[in-house]
């Protein structure tokens, strides 16, 4: 890796806010959301490498800050998670009974057995309804 990337993951894993980051290495927008995202793997990755025990979220602690809106990057970063490692803990709040793939939608890449349990599960509301 090259050392301007080196120095980014350094800030980013500092804390350093994005109005400093844009103005430090040129990137604004769409590219600096994404370089920062890269910049979390990368820094979670290297925590998992230094320590490999696994991080525990609290389901119900997560699910609170899912409804409260917060979006993935504040997620991760709360909770020091990789892309992959949110999505996990968001499926296991579905399997936990927790949230419906439904209502987790906008954040999961839903598979087709997902999205089928979904149907299946708004036909039994509906039907219980009648």
């Amino acid at each position: 890796m090259n050392r301007i990337a080196d120095d980014f993951i350094k800030d980013v894993a500092s804390g350093m806010r994005d109005q400093d980051l844009e103005k430090k290495y040129g990137i604004s927008g769409k590219k600096l959301m994404l370089s920062k995202a890269a910049a979390r793997d990368i820094i979670a990755q290297r925590g998992l490498q230094r320590n490999p025990i696994r991080r525990k979220v609290k389901a119900q602690e997560l699910l609170r800050d899912v409804q409260a809106n917060l979006d993935d990057d504040a997620l991760m970063e709360k909770y020091v998670l990789t892309r992959r490692e949110l999505q996990s803990a968001l499926r296991q709040l579905i399997r936990l009974g927790l949230a419906t793939p439904l209502e987790l939608s906008k954040r999961l890449s839903i598979t087709e057995s997902q999205v089928a349990e979904a149907f299946e599960e708004m036909g039994k509301a509906i039907k219980e309804l009648d």
